[in-house]
């Protein structure tokens, strides 16, 4: 029969950090802690294991259990004394001895990566927003970055690897570090999977950030991409994690910089390797593109309308700004929901593809500089050309305040004046025979186009 048993241990272990504990029952001995109330705060010195012989003998099975629990504890209880006699920052030069790769160095030399990119991104920070992060948190980042992976060398995480971060938060306290500083050392490991809590500190969001991106950037150097079937460095994680991180924190960084800059210097220390600078963007587009769809559940054209399609333009937008990518995303979403986007679809769908046949740039906005009025054949024209003048300022406004409702609603109101041109007894061909006309046409419909591209790409959006 399966019995349950509870058994006890020594009060004296309480004082032995909770984590320790609970990983000795739960990881080690598949014991159940017990607890003093429901918020599962604090331990009582007890245990409840599973037995399976006669239910007459629970006292010899728990005696038997407390044996070995004791033992364990013991164990435990002399690993931590031993850690805490010296401070984190002693054990730093032991990760010499510790070989994070073989190709890669030691564990000491990415932590040198680490700190190295973590100041590039608190660079970043502070051009984008002078106020963003403080003099103070960005000597907190570096001291975090350089304790980061102390205790790994420690007696208690060299026996109970699980527990690394957790005992370099406990071991930075005890060293008497900042409380920023220890709880960085904890969060930088966050998430650790799939629906994991995320670092909440700036100064474990950083160096969980640098963390990552030294680990994706080096292998991927030397070549070891993930495949279908294997990841032995958990990149698609750590990619995942870089993404996360930035979306939940709203950090304003500069994906695509950082990487060529990581790249630059991983090409400088190893001269034989080729950049990864390109396997990495395309690797870190799926990773936008897989979380857009199966964590925000966008759906998959208006990820490929945010993104591109081949669209070198739409793709570096957004590594260099991975926050509006997914503002864009989930704007989308919420107006063909709401049906806003059946409003101006087929306007703007209609004008990208007819402007595909022209040659104005994607980015060309201005159309008193690609439109000459002089050969306009009706007054649809006109109107259309009036109505674009109007939207630049608008569109402008909205690029630069990232509010597309105001870019929308502008699109709204140039539909009814884009549907006469295309539609009725003043409407026109736009593949004109003359080719001043027939590129007067396209323009328009070129810079109608380009408007909504400060959105998407509407060629790319399949209609509900």
């Amino acid at each position: 029969f399966r019995t349950a048993v509870v058994g006890k241990f020594s009060s004296e272990f309480l004082n032995l950090p909770q984590e320790v504990v609970t990983t000795e029952m739960v990881s080690h001995q598949r014991y159940f802690p017990v607890f003093k109330t429901e918020a599962a705060t604090e331990l009582i010195p007890y245990f409840i294991t599973i037995g399976n012989g006669d239910p007459a003998k629970s006292e010899i099975i728990a005696t038997g259990n407390e044996r070995v629990i004791r033992a364990r504890l013991a164990d435990g209880q002399f690993f931590y004394k031993t850690d805490i006699d010296s401070p984190l920052e002693s054990y730093l030069p032991q990760l010499e001895k510790v070989t994070f790769q073989k190709d890669l160095g030691s564990v000491r030399q990415k932590v040198g990566r680490i700190e190295k990119i973590a100041s590039q991104i608190t660079d970043q920070l502070r051009q984008h927003s002078p106020n963003l992060i403080s003099p103070e948190a960005i000597t907190q980042i570096q001291r975090a970055a350089l304790l980061c992976k102390a205790d790994l060398v420690t007696q208690m995480v060299y026996e109970f690897p699980e527990l690394q971060g957790v005992m370099g938060q406990k071991y930075a306290v005890a060293s008497g570090e900042s409380e920023q500083v220890a709880t960085a050392i904890f969060e930088h490991y966050l998430p650790r999977g799939a629906g994991d809590s995320l670092p909440q500190t700036i100064t474990g969001q950083v160096v969980g950030l640098s963390d990552r991106l030294d680990t994706l950037v080096s292998i991927f150097g030397l070549g070891m991409l993930p495949t279908g079937s294997s990841d032995p460095f958990a990149l698609r994680r750590a990619a995942n994690g870089i993404i996360n991180i930035t979306w939940d924190a709203n950090l304003p960084i500069n994906l695509q910089q950082l990487l060529k800059d990581i790249a630059a210097d991983f090409v400088a220390a190893y001269p034989d390797k080729n950049s990864p600078i390109e396997s990495l963007q395309e690797f870190f587009l799926q990773r936008i593109r897989t979380l857009l769809q199966e964590e925000k559940k966008i759906d998959y054209d208006l990820v490929n309308a945010v993104l591109g399609e081949d669209d070198p333009e739409y793709q570096n937008r957004a590594l260099i700004d991975v926050l509006d990518v997914r503002d864009r995303a989930l704007f989308l979403q919420s107006i063909r929901d709401n049906g806003t986007l059946d409003k101006i679809y087929e306007t703007v769908n209609r004008s990208a593809r007819l402007a595909k046949q022209g040659d104005l740039d994607t980015k060309e906005l201005q159309p008193t500089t690609v439109v000459n009025p002089e050969h306009f054949q009706k007054s649809c024209e006109q109107a259309f050309y009036d109505a674009l003048v109007e939207l630049v300022p608008k569109i402008k406004a909205s690029q630069e305040e990232r509010d597309y409702q105001k870019l929308v609603e502008a699109l709204e109101q140039i539909t009814p004046t884009v549907s006469t041109f295309f539609d009725g007894d003043q409407s026109v061909l736009v593949m004109d025979p003359d080719p001043n006309i027939r590129s007067n046409r396209l323009n328009l419909l070129g810079l109608l186009r380009n408007h909504a591209r400060v959105l998407a790409d509407f060629g790319a959006i399949v209609k509900s």
